[in-house]
């Protein structure tokens, strides 16, 4: 019974708060922003280098392993607290 109730919950629940922190590629950001993505709008104007990205996750307590997955080149956030995107 719990394991339908879960289904059902799953079916329920809409996408972007099963996934919280939505990644993408720069040019899906890109494209996304061409289209009236807002957040993506702003992980673009936002793009960063990935030695600044490294020291701002440091900065806010994550650690070295989640930073290094976190600023992959040409990753976006869109949905993160501050929208941003690694540049190449």
């Amino acid at each position: 019974m719990r394991f339908v109730l879960c289904c059902l919950l799953a079916l329920v629940l809409p996408g972007s708060a099963l996934a919280a922190d939505r990644t993408m590629t720069l040019s899906q950001a890109r494209l996304a922003a061409a289209k009236g993505d807002s957040n993506a709008a702003a992980a673009v104007a936002t793009t960063v280098d990935r030695g600044t990205c490294l020291s701002g996750c440091a900065n806010r307590g994550h650690a070295k392993a989640e930073c290094i997955a976190a600023c992959r080149p040409a990753l976006c956030h869109p949905d993160a607290e501050t929208p941003y995107c690694i540049a190449r």
